[in-house]
């Protein structure tokens, strides 16, 4: 494909040289400078054309992608519940252009292995699951090493986790538990950016005007007590050469780590909430500023574009079917609840 491409490339620049030669392309007696001006917008077609056909050619992309979400418990589901999943994650990542598969905890390692090859990525959402010991560990683990096992042999699969699921991360990277307490449960905050974070794969792609919005005005919602401080994260060898910080934020007393993206796999995490601006109504905190709301959006398709790069499948239609979340129906939270919907297991 790429071959051809590259004939039809030289044949659209001969047939332009040769009609700029022979003036076919101009009316008879117009002017040399016409002649110059024309000759830079055929240059400027040439090069339209060539973009549009080398992006054709080889920007593969899955235009089906599908993403799992891992589901926990909690004492606050009613009786004979397994596990649940916030809808504000559903919806963040369908926003972004993906489906999404409920993947439940405490299952075997032999099911996970078996989802984790049918799917494009995985979300660790927040919650209050021990991140040392519990269902939604242990598939967390299987899932963060599948992954690096994966990504090494050239089979990309994104992971992302957002506040408990950033955390888990930090865990099943270092292999220690660091956090620290900060007095962050319920605020939203302006992103301390890092020098690496223009560049970055993560926020290369946002709008100045958003990224100014993120660093200035307070937009990201913070629901955690436990936070890893900068200082541990740059004490700690094995987080440091694994991640590289794109933000970081302060309760007033501690700086702590709030945003990062893997050195050399397409692991993310966020210690804020990308999707509550578009999403949760419950709390006061919550900003649904445009630009709040435009950064959940954004956030999502980042992911969900990196997920489009796995190209993992159900082995049938049917097996995909019965896997998707559309298979449960939310339920609106009671009052006390954090959330407006929830999809309970």
């Amino acid at each position: 494909m790429f071959r051809r491409h590259s004939l039809q490339i030289a044949t659209v620049s001969l047939l332009a040289a040769a009609a700029l030669a022979e003036g076919s392309f101009l009316p008879h007696g117009r002017e040399a400078s016409n002649t110059n001006s024309l000759r830079h917008k055929l240059a400027e077609l040439r090069q339209l054309f060539m973009n549009g056909l080398l992006f054709h050619s080889s920007a593969k992309i899955n235009e089906r992608p599908i993403i799992g979400i891992l589901a926990q418990n909690s004492r606050y589901l009613p009786p004979n519940s397994t596990g649940y999943i916030a809808s504000s994650y559903v919806k963040f990542l369908e926003s972004g252009g993906a489906r999404v598969v409920p993947i439940m905890a405490n299952r075997e390692a032999e099911e996970y292995k078996r989802l984790f090859n049918s799917i494009n990525g995985v979300l660790l959402p927040g919650g209050s699951s021990n991140i040392m010991s519990s269902g939604y560990q242990r598939a967390s683990k299987i899932f963060y090493e599948l992954a690096i096992e994966a990504n090494k042999r050239g089979d990309y699969f994104p992971v992302w986790g957002t506040c408990l699921g950033y955390e888990q991360l930090t865990v099943l990277t270092s292999g220690e538990k660091l956090l620290t307490r900060t007095n962050t449960s319920g605020v939203s905050l302006p992103l301390l950016f890092t020098k690496e974070a223009k560049q970055s794969r993560m926020f290369k792609s946002f709008p100045a005007e958003l990224m100014e919005a993120l660093a200035s005005e307070p937009l990201t919602e913070n629901s955690h007590k436990w936070s890893v401080s900068l200082l541990s994260h740059n004490t700690n060898k094995d987080l440091k050469n694994f991640y590289k910080v794109l933000s970081t934020n302060t309760d007033g007393e501690i700086e702590f780590v709030s945003t990062v993206e893997a050195y050399d796999y397409p692991i993310y995490g966020t210690q804020w909430h990308p999707e509550k601006n578009a999403f949760e109504w419950r709390r006061p905190c919550i900003s649904h500023a445009p630009s709040a709301v435009m950064n959940t959006f954004y956030m999502a398709q980042f992911f969900v574009n990196e997920a489009r790069k796995n190209f993992h499948t159900f082995e049938s239609e049917e097996e995909e079917r019965s896997a998707l979340i559309y298979n449960y129906n939310p339920v609106h939270s009671p009052p006390n609840s954090g959330f407006e919907q929830k999809y309970i297991f």
